[in-house]
């Protein structure tokens, strides 16, 4: 069950409302947008993107549809079997090459993004108090815990 606070702005005579942040984290198959190394493509089925979100969030991005914001948090390269059968150092070198390139913010159509199943996690409540924390910092504390506590 959702609740809706009202702030009202009395200098500018508004009221806006604000649902409660529903974090949920998806991973996304990105692997088209990594160029892999010939002889590394017999090892790696997927490279997937980790991303945190506010499912109650949306934005218009100059379209009628609409989109959330997903934030980066890291990268998962997913070994075939022959991947996994390679030695450790090799596996390490796989996943260094591409897990560490960094990510950026997404826009994606919030009918595109699954919210159930093996590539998500709800984070729900997250039992931390965020009375003196406006929206930005309470985004940030969530995505150090889930970039530090990796859900997927």
């Amino acid at each position: 069950m959702l609740t809706v606070e009202f702030n009202t702005n009395k200098e500018h005579n508004m009221t806006t409302a604000t649902l409660p942040i529903d974090a949920y984290v998806v991973s996304l198959d990105e692997t088209q947008h990594y160029a892999i190394a010939e002889e590394h493509k017999p090892h790696i089925e997927q490279i997937r993107g980790v991303y945190l979100f506010n499912r109650n969030e949306r934005t218009y991005c100059c379209e009628m549809t609409p989109s959330h914001y997903l934030i980066h948090l890291y990268d998962v390269v997913v070994l075939s079997a022959a991947g996994e059968a390679l030695e450790e150092s090799a596996r390490d070198r796989l996943h260094d090459e591409y897990e560490n390139c960094g990510g950026e913010p997404i826009y994606l159509h919030c009918h595109s993004v699954k919210t159930e199943g093996a590539h998500c996690y709800h984070g729900g409540a997250t039992g931390v108090s965020f009375e003196d924390a406006n929206y930005d910092d309470q985004m940030e504390a969530l995505r150090e815990h889930y970039c530090a506590n990796n859900p997927l």
